[in-house]
């Protein structure tokens, strides 16, 4: 992929990288980045069954198939971007590189108790050779 590609597939990155500097910063220019985009998929990408990419965003030149990643990803950094910082907050959740958040866990050894304000990293569970940690 370079710059000079004519194709646009509906990538979720640059949605996310927007999701991801809106929740940070707060300024809404990435939310109005967002919408351009958001306008732009339903102008030049909607069809009356779904999504299809661009194979030349020059002509408007269309595929035949819709990514799953565009409803998956792009679509739900979509949602999150124009959805308040109470939803999936970032300080309890984390996505993995598909999207899926997933909930920060604190692990505390017996004995021990955590208030709600601190964050404790989960340890590496133990290989074979070193014990396994939690289910043996």
């Amino acid at each position: 992929m370079s710059v000079d590609d004519p194709y646009n597939l509906m990538r979720p990155e640059t949605v996310e990288s927007l999701f991801y500097l809106w929740r940070f910063t707060g300024n809404t220019m990435y939310q109005d980045w967002g919408w351009d985009i958001f306008q732009a998929f339903e102008k030049n990408s909607r069809l009356e069954t779904g999504y299809v990419g661009l194979t030349d965003v020059n002509t408007g030149a269309k595929d035949n198939l819709m990514q799953s990643f565009f409803l998956a990803e792009t679509l739900k950094y979509l949602y999150l971007l124009f959805s308040p910082p109470s939803v999936i907050p970032l300080d309890e959740w984390v996505f993995n590189t598909e999207a899926h958040p997933l909930k920060i866990v604190s692990r505390v050894t017996s004995g021990q108790s955590l208030s709600k304000s601190e964050h404790v990293l989960p340890t590496r569970p133990g290989g074979r050779k070193e014990g396994r940690t939690g289910h043996n």
